[in-house]
């Protein structure tokens, strides 16, 4: 009876460290995607402003635009509980507030979207001035506005 207990007592830590294993592995494979996602939308807003330097052509300028559009409206999918600076210091810059105030962060993911969602509209039209305005509202108020209080500095 006792080396049944035993045996029991040992394949239940054998798989509680395979749940935590898989757990540790979810969380730095969300920390891993949310950064290749994040550089992805620096490579459009990098394409973006080539063409608002007179340094790209229009057509890259607006695809671009659209994959940025598309792109911000998964942010918030990709802060899962578990994928922040607390657990995973030097890895991750998401700050705790991402998730104590998820109403907040949720709110500034939406904004984030929609003056990305407006750029691209402004790139469809053409307009090299509503262009360039929509590209600035994007990086100060709409990246930045994540980003100023919800990710901590690199140092």
């Amino acid at each position: 009876m006792q080396s049944t207990l035993r045996a029991a007592f040992a394949a239940a830590l054998v798989f509680g460290n395979l749940g935590a294993a898989a757990a540790w592995a979810q969380d730095a494979k969300a920390v891993e995607d949310r950064q290749a996602s994040m550089k992805q939308q620096s490579k459009d807003m990098e394409a973006i402003k080539a063409y608002v330097d007179g340094k790209a052509e229009l057509p890259a300028a607006q695809a671009a635009g659209a994959d940025l559009a598309q792109l911000s409206a998964k942010i918030p999918s990709w802060f899962p509980a578990g994928s922040g600076m607390d657990k995973w210091p030097g890895k991750s810059y998401a700050k705790p507030v991402v998730w104590s105030e998820s109403d907040k962060f949720a709110a500034a993911a939406k904004n984030a979207h929609a003056k990305a969602e407006a750029l691209s509209e402004a790139l469809k039209g053409g307009d090299k001035a509503a262009i360039t305005t929509a590209f600035g509202e994007l990086g100060k108020n709409g990246c930045g506005g994540c980003h100023n209080e919800f990710r901590e500095k690199k140092t």
